[in-house]
């Protein structure tokens, strides 16, 4: 990683598993900002979501391997799942720059997520030093997105990606595994057959 001025979009979660609605938002996200680099961040022990991970760190890390194989602009890291404590992402972040001090930039996050911004572990310090792009989740607006930024930090920036509009969740896929229901269209067929093969799911 250099220090040239670029612009770098980190798009983190806990990919349990990696979808084509993933995928979509990082090729829009890089088509839509004009990414020079997209790091895609599996996260370890996510302490928001500590009771609702089903497979591995090092499955999940895995299946996000798959499914981006051989897509230019996207840095899969293992930044999170390397370490034995929780992740946060204003860490995440902070090595991030580190490496890329001259680098501009950009957080990919759901409007869910931005919801509940205010109860993450410094978000102060991610929306003073990067400029964060929402995802259209849920039918919140992109007012209460903005409203709730500012609130946060009056200098925030935000923007939105457009033509998001994938319904499916990881939550669903997992269902629909577990019931042996069709879940071609949602997933790349190698995820599916490494799930199967390791009885992730079901």
């Amino acid at each position: 990683m250099s220090g040239i001025n670029l612009k770098q979009g980190v798009y983190g979660g806990t990919f349990d598993p990696m979808h084509r609605g993933h995928l979509k938002i990082i090729k829009e996200s890089i088509c839509q900002l004009g990414l020079n680099v997209l790091y895609v961040v599996v996260s370890g022990d996510s302490w928001m979501k500590k009771n609702n991970v089903v497979a591995s760190r090092q499955q999940r890390q895995k299946m996000a391997e798959i499914t981006l194989n051989n897509h230019a602009k996207i840095c899969l890291v293992n930044v999170e799942i390397s370490k034995n404590s929780p992740s946060y992402s204003y860490q995440t972040l902070e090595y991030l720059k580190d490496k890329n001090k001259k680098a501009d930039f950009y957080f990919i996050m759901g409007a869910d997520s931005v919801m509940n911004m205010d109860k993450w572990k410094n978000p102060l310090n991610i929306l003073c030093s990067s400029k964060i792009v929402c995802v259209p989740r849920n039918n919140i607006s992109n007012q209460n997105v903005k409203d709730k930024l500012l609130k946060i930090y009056p200098h925030a920036q935000v923007q939105f990606l457009r033509n998001i509009d994938e319904k499916i969740s990881s939550t669903s896929i997992r269902n629909l595994i577990k019931r042996n229901k069709s879940q071609q269209e949602y997933l790349n067929k190698n995820v599916y057959t490494y799930i199967v093969k390791n009885g992730i799911y079901i």
